[in-house]
C-alpha cells in the first residue's frame, strides 16, 4: 500500500469480504503520535506500529516503527525506500549513469508518465540496462518504443546527434543488485518475444496493399446496426469534400484528401493493430507507414497518421489542412452515428468519448481560423447515418447535438480562453455553429457592459421578453425579421408598425429601420464593434419607449400592434446576441 499512494486510480478493490474500498488491498495501518499508537481503525483494520519490510530483501518480515521520526530509516533498513521522490531520483540518476557508461553518444529518452508509473510500482528500485538484437531496428521506432513501454514498462534509449533508437533499453528491478545479470537476461528474453511478434506483423502486413485492406473493412462492424468501417470511410469521403468547400480548405479539394479518407482506417485489419494488442494505440501511424511502403504520396500518408490528432484533450493538433479536414470529418461522423445509436453522453458516462471528439473539432477549427457552419455539417453527417436508425428523428438529434456542442464551447471559451461567462452565454445561442466567428463576436462585445446606453439596450431586451411572455420569433425567423426592418418595419403577420401613435415608439421604429442596412453591412463585413456601437445607440430610445408607452393598452388592436413591434425589436437584437444573458443594474 505504501508504494502506491498518490497514483490516480480509476478502479478500487475490496479485500476479503469487507466493504472497504481502496486502490490496493489494505493489510495493515500504522498510526503514531509520538511513541503512542493512535486508537483508530480504517474499516476492519485497527491501527498499530507494525509495518512490513520489502517482500524479497526482508522476506516481508514485520517491522515495528518506534516513532514517526524513525519511520523512513526503519523501513530503509528493511529494504523499503519510502519517499517516492527519492525513488524517482534513484531511477532517473541510475538510468542516466548506465546509458552514459555504455556510450557517451547515447541518451535516455525521457518519459515522465512512464517514470511516474515505475516509481509507484517498486519499493526498492535498482536500475539496469538491457539490449535487443539489431535486426529489430527494421521496425519503425514507434513500434519498438510501444513494445518497450506498453508491455514491459521499459525506457527507450536513443542517439544524441544522429537521432533514432539505440538497441538498448533501461528498466528497473524492484529489489537489490544481487544476481542482476539473471534479471537482465530474463527481461531481454521477454522483450525478444514482443519484438519478434511485432516484426512478424510488420512483415506479414506488407504482403497486402492498402486497397486490399480497405476491402476487408466491409467485414468489420463499426457500430452494431450502423454498418461497417468501410461504410464509415465512404461517408468520410462525402464529409471531407463538404468541409473543404465549407471553410476548412482553400480552392479545389486535393486528390490526396479523398484518397486519405478512403485509406485512413485500413490498418484496423492489419495484424499489427487488430485483436486488441498493445500496438492498437498506433492506429493511423501504422497505416501511414504501410501507405508509404505502398508508394502513396506524402500528403495521403500524413493525413492517415494525423487524422487521429488530437489523441487527448490537450494533444497536438493536425498541422496540415488535409489532416485537419479528415480529423474533423471522422469526429463529426462518429458523433452523429453514436447519437442516433443512443450512445448519448450522461453526467457519468461517455463510452465513445464524444465530449473529447467535439472538443477536438472546436480546437481544430479555432487553430485554423476556419469559418464553417457546424449546424449544416452535423446535419449532413446525421443524414448519412439516419437510415440505420429510422426510428430516430435527425432534426431532434441535431438540436440535442447543438446544445451539446454549445456546452463544450462555453467551457472552452470561459475556462481555457478566459472569456467572460456572461458574454459567452450571450453570443453562443446565435453563433455556436461557427466557433471562430463566435469568438470574434465575444471579443467585440467585451467592454460594452459598463456603457450606459448598452445597459439601456440590455434592459430593454429583457423587458421585451418579459412582456411577450415567450411569444418570441423563433431563431429560424430572425433573417426574415431583418428583411422586414430593411423594408421599413412591419410585423411578421403584416402588422402596420408605421402608424403607432406615441412619439417614443415612432422615434424608435424610425431609428431602427434607418440603421438596419448599416447593421447588416457591418455584421457581414466582420466589423462587430460597429454592430454593438449601433445597437447600443438604440439604448436611450428604448429607455424612452418603456418610460412613456403603455404597451398593454385598453385598445386590444393597439396592444396587438405594440406586441408585434416589440417582437420585431427583440427579434432584430436577438439575431446578434442574447442580451438577456448580460447582467444589468435592473437585474
Amino acid at each position: 500500500p505504501r508504494a502506491v499512494l498518490g497514483i490516480p486510480f480509476r478502479k478500487v478493490m475490496r479485500w476479503g469480504e469487507h466493504d472497504l474500498e481502496y486502490p490496493r488491498p489494505l493489510q495493515w495501518v500504522v498510526a503514531l503520535l509520538g511513541e503512542a499508537v493512535v486508537p483508530l481503525a480504517v474499516g476492519y483494520l485497527a491501527a498499530g506500529r507494525v509495518s512490513r519490510g520489502h517482500r524479497t530483501l526482508a522476506s516481508d518480515r514485520p517491522v515495528a516503527i518506534p516513532s514517526p521520526g524513525a519511520y523512513v530509516e526503519t523501513l530503509r533498513a528493511a529494504g523499503v525506500v519510502v519517499d517516492h521522490q527519492e525513488r524517482r531520483r534513484l531511477i532517473a540518476a541510475g538510468h542516466a549513469a548506465l546509458v552514459a557508461g555504455w556510450d557517451p553518444r547515447a541518451r535516455l529518452l525521457e518519459d515522465d508518465e512512464l517514470l511516474t508509473e515505475v516509481v509507484f510500482l517498486c519499493e526498492h528500485p535498482t536500475p539496469f540496462l538491457g539490449a535487443y538484437a539489431d535486426r529489430y531496428a527494421e521496425l519503425p521506432p514507434q513500434v519498438i518504443t510501444t513494445a518497450l513501454k506498453a508491455h514491459q514498462r521499459y525506457f527507450s534509449v536513443g542517439w544524441r546527434d544522429q537521432g533514432g533508437l539505440a538497441t538498448r533499453f533501461a528498466a528497473v528491478r524492484d529489489g537489490g543488485p544481487d544476481h542482476l545479470q539473471n534479471v537482465v537476461r530474463g527481461n531481454e528474453r521477454v522483450l525478444r518475444a514482443r519484438l519478434a511478434d511485432a516484426l512478424f506483423y510488420w512483415t506479414f502486413d506488407q504482403k497486402r496493399s492498402p486497397d486490399e485492406r480497405v476491402a476487408q473493412l466491409g467485414s468489420v462492424t463499426w457500430l452494431e446496426g450502423f454498418g461497417s468501417v468501410l461504410d464509415k470511410t465512404r461517408r468520410l469521403g462525402s464529409l471531407v469534400d463538404l468541409l473543404w468547400q465549407g471553410g476548412l480548405g482553400d480552392g479545389p479539394a486535393p486528390a490526396a484528401l479523398a484518397r486519405a479518407a478512403e485509406l485512413c482506417k485500413s490498418d484496423l485489419v492489419s495484424e499489427m493493430i487488430k485483436d486488441g494488442k498493445e500496438f492498437t494505440k498506433l492506429e493511423g501511424f501504422i497505416g501511414a507507414r504501410y501507405a508509404e511502403r505502398a508508394g502513396e504520396e506524402p500528403a495521403v500518408c500524413r493525413a492517415i497518421e494525423h487524422h487521429y490528432d488530437p489523441r487527448s484533450a490537450a494533444g497536438a493538433l493536425p498541422a496540415d489542412p488535409v489532416s485537419a479536414v479528415l480529423s474533423v470529418a471522422d469526429r463529426l461522423d462518429t458523433v452523429a452515428g453514436c447519437w442516433l445509436a443512443g450512445f448519448v453522453p450522461t453526467g457519468a458516462k461517455d463510452p465513445y468519448a464524444l465530449r473529447r471528439h467535439v472538443l477536438a473539432v472546436v480546437r481544430i477549427l479555432l487553430d485554423r481560423s476556419a469559418r464553417v457552419d457546424l449546424r449544416a455539417l452535423l446535419a449532413a453527417a446525421l443524414a448519412q447515418v439516419a437510415g440505420y436508425a429510422p426510428q430516430r428523428d435527425p432534426d431532434q438529434a441535431l438540436q440535442e447535438i447543438a446544445a451539446f456542442v454549445g456546452t463544450r464551447l462555453e467551457g472552452w471559451f470561459t475556462e481555457t480562453l478566459g472569456c467572460e461567462p456572461e458574454l459567452v452565454r450571450a453570443v453562443l445561442p446565435v453563433r455556436w455553429a461557427d466557433p471562430v466567428d463566435a469568438l470574434a463576436w465575444i471579443r467585440a462585445l467585451d467592454g460594452y457592459r459598463e456603457r450606459e446606453d448598452f445597459q439601456q439596450l440590455a434592459t430593454g431586451f429583457k423587458r421585451c421578453r418579459n412582456i411577450l411572455k415567450g411569444d418570441l420569433l423563433p431563431v429560424t425567423e430572425l433573417d426574415a425579421c431583418r428583411r422586414r426592418w430593411r423594408d421599413g418595419g412591419r410585423g411578421a403577420a403584416g402588422e402596420d408598425l408605421a402608424g403607432l401613435p406615441e412619439p417614443a415608439e415612432a422615434a424608435l421604429r424610425t431609428q431602427v429601420a434607418a440603421a438596419v442596412d448599416r447593421l447588416t453591412g457591418s455584421a457581414t463585413g466582420g466589423d462587430y464593434t460597429t454592430v454593438f456601437d449601433i445597437l447600443s445607440s438604440f439604448g436611450p430610445a428604448i429607455d424612452a419607449f418603456f418610460a412613456t408607452v403603455r404597451v398593454n393598452s385598453e385598445d386590444g388592436g393597439l396592444t396587438a400592434r405594440r406586441h408585434a413591434f416589440l417582437r420585431e425589436i427583440h427579434g432584430l437584437f436577438a439575431s446578434y446576441a442574447d442580451f438577456g444573458a448580460i447582467g444589468t443594474a435592473e437585474s
